[in-house]
């Protein structure tokens, strides 16, 4: 069962070195620009869309699908860097390129994503249900300046799929993604997304803007 919607968007911001290798909270509010609610938003989505972990990984291997393994562990890749999983992010880049260039070695790299999986679940359904883990400091979010916490938050959804709608809505909503970039940093986004470097992109987005 999923945990329950966490107190007004609490979250952890302080913790010791072990809980921030799982997640380093302060680095994921960071990549979105000090947006705590939005941040929230994001750590429920994580424990919702991969509630099974790497299973759908492995079934797409042991169904020889390949290519559907290979986006499964870029989209984890992505979200898990986005969130601030330092450690199931780089075992996700390790199985990525595994899936890509090593065949052999997909089997370990994908169980080798066990204990990080574990870990980054374990500390969401604690944060998720308002029980800071030990080490840490519950803080109430600030009033986010974002005028549309939204509209950045499928943007990043997007960059994180490299689903190609987002040139779509880099064209729709360029005036208010202007408003909450900046000129700058969306300039160095759009120019990721229009050449589809969509990691490229949301190294851009987390940018400290000019």
């Amino acid at each position: 069962m999923l945990p329950r919607d966490p107190p007004p968007a609490a979250i952890a911001l302080r913790a010791d070195a072990a809980t921030r290798e799982a997640i380093d909270m302060a680095d994921g509010i960071d990549r979105i620009m000090g947006d705590r609610e939005l941040y929230a938003r994001m750590l429920k989505r994580f424990r919702s869309d991969y509630a099974h972990g790497a299973l759908p990984i492995g079934a797409a291997l042991a169904d020889g699908d390949a290519v559907l393994a290979h986006r499964l562990a870029h989209t984890l890749k992505g979200a898990a860097g986005m969130i601030g999983a330092h450690r199931l992010h780089r075992h996700a880049c390790a199985l990525e390129l595994a899936i890509r260039t090593d065949p052999p070695a997909q089997q370990a790299a994908l169980a080798a994503l066990a204990v990080p999986f574990d870990e980054v679940l374990h500390l969401l359904d604690q944060v998720l249900a308002g029980r800071a883990p030990e080490g840490c400091a519950l803080e109430m979010p600030q009033r986010s300046l974002m005028q549309d916490p939204a509209l950045l938050a499928r943007l990043v959804q997007l960059l994180i799929d490299a689903d190609g709608a987002a040139v779509d809505l880099l064209e729709e909503s360029g005036a208010s993604l202007r408003v909450i970039l900046g000129e700058a940093r969306l300039a160095r986004v759009a120019k990721a997304v229009n050449d589809f470097d969509f990691d490229g992109a949301l190294h851009a987005l987390r940018q400290s803007g000019a």
